[in-house]
């Protein structure tokens, strides 16, 4: 399937399972520190939600969310395993995009986005947050990145990668000179690292969940497969394997 360099929803379109099963989730850190700080009181719209990764964080701090995801395999992936906080009132579901979120206008405290905001067209993306922004209101800019911890698996892993991808540098967050973009009225940046326990299934998982690698049905994929499980036979303690991360969190205004 050719995907039209715009349409970053249908990128994911077939993974939906796979990262649901296989993402990291986010540090406890983080959310302690955006629960101590205040930022989960006054309403919070999550961007490009996914599967709830980050979602769930949110409103495990007690945020009350809205979360806007234009995948439809995702959101409602979403929907069901975060049921809970939807009947009970803490999550809204909606369908939307960055550009077009389909909120009401200063609905919200905070505007979040994990994993996301790579994707995003700040040029048509701001003046959007602008509007669904509260006065005084701030951005949050999340990515998970393994590339920024070195072990010997985060090596091997990255070996992997560059296989099946080449040498270009690969979009996976924002670069740090392109953030004032996003967040043109300053921000500031805090990083939390934590680790990802991985078995075989789940190594494959995490791959195949990732946009710019082969997925299931695609002619590289055994070759793919094969590469993964030499990877893991290779580092692999007690059945597993550990992805670390580092979480880079960058939380700014709009003006």
């Amino acid at each position: 399937m050719t995907i039209p360099p715009t349409d970053h929803p249908a990128r994911f379109l077939g993974r939906a399972d796979a990262y649901a099963a296989a993402r990291p989730g986010y540090p406890a850190a983080l959310g302690a520190w955006l629960e101590g700080a205040g930022l989960l009181s006054g309403g919070v719209a999550d961007i490009g939600a996914g599967t709830g990764r980050f979602t769930a964080l949110l409103l495990t701090g007690g945020a009350r969310v809205a979360a806007v995801e234009p995948n439809p395999e995702m959101r409602a992936h979403l929907a069901t395993s975060l049921d809970g906080a939807v009947r009970a009132g803490q999550l809204s579901v909606h369908a939307g995009t960055s550009e077009a979120t389909g909120l009401p206008d200063g609905s919200a405290g905070l505007v979040t986005a994990a994993q996301a905001a790579h994707w995003f067209d700040p040029a048509r993306t701001v003046p959007e947050f602008r509007r669904v922004l509260r006065p005084g209101g701030r951005v949050l800019l999340v990515w998970n990145d393994w590339r920024a911890v070195d072990t010997p698996f985060n090596r091997a892993y990255g070996e992997v990668v560059r296989a099946f991808t080449g040498d270009d540098p690969l979009r996976t967050r924002v670069l740090e000179d392109e953030l004032p973009q996003h967040l043109p009225g300053g921000f500031e940046r805090h990083t939390f690292t934590h680790g990802h326990c991985l078995t075989r299934e789940g190594l494959r998982a995490l791959a195949t969940s990732v946009s710019y690698l082969p997925n299931q049905g695609d002619e590289a994929y055994p070759a793919l497969v094969r590469a993964l499980d030499t990877a893991f036979d290779a580092h692999a303690a007690q059945r597993q394997v550990a992805l670390a991360y580092q979480t880079q969190a960058f939380l700014g205004r709009l003006d």
